[in-house]
């Protein structure tokens, strides 16, 4: 899977509105994203890739900086 600017942004989107719809894989994919999305979507991450997934809270805004 190569994730350029605009399919990271789909994967991206694709990735929230399931989780919004479904608390259980909300919570795996909070507590381990790549095993959520092998199960859930079929696609294994490369092993190199890490992924963090992270909830804002009313309170707690997070800002994404892209890699340079």
């Amino acid at each position: 899977m190569i994730l350029n600017n605009t399919n990271r942004r789909r994967f991206e989107e694709l990735l929230i509105t399931k989780a919004l719809q479904d608390t259980s894989f909300k919570r795996e994919l909070i507590e381990n994203p790549k095993m959520a999305i092998a199960q859930h979507f079929g696609t294994q991450l490369p092993t190199e890739i890490e992924i963090r997934v992270l909830q804002e809270t009313d309170k707690v805004l997070y800002v994404v900086l892209p890699h340079t």
